[in-house]
């Protein structure tokens, strides 16, 4: 009997382990937005002084339990982006870019929550590839990610659903979880 219960557990801890990110999108209610992710709270704000000359510099201020607040200062084109808490890291996905398709790209922060949101990496998530010659719109690849946590580490798994010439298929970033 409990050879029956711990044979299926064994065999899918490590894909238990390996979880899609659940993203949660701010930029869409007004100048101030709380986003409550599990025990962390993640407020983001419009800076009272913007320096590029559109509404895009940002404030996030992240409150865990037990710990003080920590504010990072960011800009993301347009105000608009998503937070995700996996582990002791929080993943701030933003915009670089504005205008017409092709000059707005997305990037995803890994910050360390334990350590005054320390940044940990920066990773181009989409591209913008002219595929047909002749059609001058190009087209927008989106990266997927994918987090495991297993052996004292974290790694973040970027990939392309389908191969694309000229990008790589994957991309991996592997982070020491030391506390």
């Amino acid at each position: 009997m409990r050879i029956s219960v711990l044979l299926p557990l064994m065999v899918l801890s490590p894909v238990l382990a390996l979880a899609d990110v659940r993203w949660h999108k701010f930029g869409t209610a007004g100048d101030r937005q709380a986003i409550a992710v599990g025990h962390v709270t993640v407020t983001i704000e419009l800076q009272k002084d913007q320096t590029s000359g559109f509404p895009d510099d940002l404030l996030m201020t992240v409150k865990t339990s037990g710990h003080k607040p920590s504010q990072f200062y960011f800009t993301s084109s347009y105000a608009f982006g998503s937070v995700a808490v996996q582990g002791n890291i929080l993943l701030l996905k933003y915009g670089v870019g504005r205008g017409t398709a092709g000059a707005r790209v997305e990037h995803v922060k890994a910050l360390r929550l334990d350590h005054d949101l320390d940044e940990l990496a920066d990773v181009q998530c989409s591209y913008w590839i002219v595929t047909n010659p002749h059609n001058a719109g190009p087209d927008e690849f989106d990266y997927h990610l994918k987090v495991q946590t297993e052996g004292g580490y974290t790694t973040l798994t970027f990939w392309l659903p389908k191969p694309r010439y000229g990008l790589p298929s994957e991309k991996i970033v592997k982070i020491k979880n030391d506390g």
